[in-house]
């Protein structure tokens, strides 16, 4: 487990362009801390992995879940990769798109 939420970690910051110190000040995470989840040294708290997850804007289930979900097709798993590498002001911009087209 430690070794999949070090990974994911890094991953999501690497998608987002974050740094460790970064990551550090949204969350307000020791430096010292951050680096010992991420060297896989010790296990986040659900607490930290909500802070981290808050910092990364995305849910814990959005955290543990595959990128890609069996009951969709393709370009729908496309959308959603998508999605979740956009920060919350280009999502706020794509939905008000998307309801623009609804109408």
């Amino acid at each position: 487990m430690e070794e999949y939420v070090a990974e994911r970690i890094e991953e999501l910051c690497k998608k987002r362009g974050v740094s460790k110190y970064r990551l550090s000040q949204l969350t307000g995470i020791a430096q010292s801390s951050l680096g010992r989840i991420i060297a896989k040294e010790s296990l986040p708290s659900l607490s930290t992995l909500e802070k981290i997850c808050n910092a990364l804007d995305i849910t814990l289930s959005q955290f543990f879940i595959e990128e890609k979900t069996e009951n969709l097709t393709e370009k729908q798993n496309e959308v959603i990769k998508i999605w979740n590498d956009l920060s919350t002001d280009e999502k706020d911009i794509v939905l008000a798109m998307l309801r623009g087209l609804k109408r």
